[in-house]
């Protein structure tokens, strides 16, 4: 599996993909969501000597031959972000949906304020902490058994790739997957699912320059309006200039 990444000051890659949008900076939740989406992309792409009765393709027409077996013709899986709200493609099955399942991130101290220096020429601040971020995978499937044995798959792919991925791609940690039982779906009986969940953690640094030049630039701003008072007004009421 060949997967590129931006490298930081440190030479580490950072967690995003190579020419990835550029809204989606190193080290966001998204970006890591979209490096397993890669991930799982390439794990499910057909391969002669390990084959899978499901094989990933950018073009999910299906073939009239797929029977879903190893040694026949695989049945295309769909594999995207939780984000991607296409309903045609929220339609297909089998897929994998890769998201964080509603969970929060955080940021996890490893100093006191995440403090970690400051320069004393230009007075800028260095911040560092952890951000931590759940990760949901969840694999859905017309049958039951279908949808377990993908499960299955994606929860031995993370569990074999995990030390891989934090020592390759910047991440600081990530757990143990743990998956859960085949259920149906809440919103749709038809489909089952199986849910692959575990926690990544990585790097975030960042600088704060002194605020103080800032604030006499708006002083002088300020003072250079006829009419302060109304100034303030006009910006509260948006009715004023730029």
């Amino acid at each position: 599996m060949s997967i590129r990444t931006n490298q930081n000051w440190r030479g580490n890659a950072l967690p995003r993909l190579q020419d990835e949008g550029p809204d989606v900076f190193p080290g966001s939740p998204l970006a890591v969501i979209g490096l397993w989406v890669f991930a799982l992309r390439e794990r499910f792409k057909h391969n002669v000597a390990y084959p899978l009765p499901w094989m990933w393709e950018h073009e999910l027409r299906p073939d009239e031959q797929e029977d879903s077996h190893p040694d026949g013709h695989p049945r295309k899986i769909h594999i995207e972000s939780a984000y991607n709200t296409e309903k045609p493609v929220r339609n297909y099955r089998p897929y994998i949906v890769v998201g964080k399942g509603g969970g929060s991130t955080t940021a996890d101290k490893v100093s006191v304020n995440n403090f970690v220096g400051r320069n004393q020429y230009t007075g800028k601040k260095a911040y560092h902490c952890y951000a931590t971020m759940p990760m949901l995978l969840e694999c859905g499937a017309e049958s039951s058994g279908a949808s377990s044995t993908i499960g299955d798959t994606v929860f031995d792919f993370v569990l074999a790739t995990r030390e891989i991925f934090r020592t390759d791609f910047g991440l600081h940690e990530i757990t143990s997957p743990v998956m859960s039982d085949t259920i149906p779906k809440e919103d749709d009986k038809e489909i089952w699912i199986t849910n692959v969940q575990f926690q990544v953690q990585y790097d975030k640094r960042w600088a704060t320059e002194p605020i103080a030049p800032v604030l006499r630039e708006i002083g002088l701003a300020i003072r250079g309006r006829q009419n302060v008072s109304q100034t303030f007004v006009d910006i509260a009421l948006r009715d004023g200039d730029d």
